[in-house]
């Protein structure tokens, strides 16, 4: 049977959940990233902006109530996405998301001609981000605190925290179908090491779709269809699937 594979994490399925339910989305989860927090060093001088790039940057840094305070203060605050301005915003913390900017590296190239040389900023980020800001920006004399402020494990596993048997994913291989959602390249990179779509059935029988181009561009090479969502939200994702799902 056709269904939307959901891929996020365990820890995103509480805020996931409400939004796939209210459409009557037939969804499987398969969370394909684990998630851990990392103790956070703070900025050495009081940094003049903040940038946000995802909604797990704003998550794991409201368990810093300190870098919050810090955020605060600053002279403004830059974010990507909808999802990531909405999640600051719940925090009592305003955010800019620039016209046109869906990714990280869109962000940083309007960053670099907007912002004056000289500026500090901090990026509370992954531990392993996807795309460089600190060291583009670099080049335009912008400097960037990263924080690592959280750490990814790039796997799949079952929304319990086992990892699937021989048996279980040879089973998924075989069965699956319809639409698998990805919200990050940390996903696309969990479901392809497990399942390896590229040399099996998958690669033409699911449909990929995407948050954003640059995790489109990393599900290259693994799925005949990819699709990417106008906007990079969840609730933008999930309409993208349903639509697909139906087409």
């Amino acid at each position: 049977m056709a269904l939307i594979v959901w891929t996020r994490s365990a820890d995103d399925w509480e805020h996931d959940k409400p939004i796939l339910e209210a459409r009557d989305v037939d969804a499987l989860h398969l969370p394909c990233i684990a998630m851990t927090g990392l103790a956070v060093k703070f900025p050495k001088r009081k940094p003049q902006m903040f940038i946000l790039t995802s909604g797990n940057a704003v998550r794991y840094c409201a368990r810093h109530p300190a870098l919050f305070n810090l955020m605060r203060s600053c002279e403004g605050v830059f974010a990507v996405g909808p999802g990531t301005k909405e999640a600051l915003k719940a925090h009592k913390i305003n955010s800019e998301v620039p016209a046109g900017v869906t990714n990280a590296e869109q962000l940083t190239m309007w960053l670099a001609h907007n912002l004056r040389p000289g500026t500090d900023v901090a990026w509370p980020c992954s531990k392993e981000p996807s795309y460089d800001i600190a060291g583009t920006l670099s080049r335009y004399d912008i400097q960037v605190d990263q924080l690592p402020i959280y750490a990814t494990e790039e796997s799949l596993h079952l929304p319990h925290g086992k990892a699937p048997d021989t048996e279980a994913i040879q089973r998924y291989i075989q069965s699956l179908e319809g639409v698998v959602c990805f919200a990050s390249p940390s996903a696309i990179e969990g479901f392809t090491r497990s399942l390896i779509p590229s040399e099996n059935r998958l690669r033409h029988e699911l449909i990929a779709c995407c948050i954003g181009s640059t995790t489109s561009a990393f599900a290259e090479g693994h799925f005949d269809k990819i699709i990417t969502a106008p906007t990079p939200s969840i609730e933008s994702l999930v309409e993208t699937a349903i639509t697909a799902l139906k087409s």
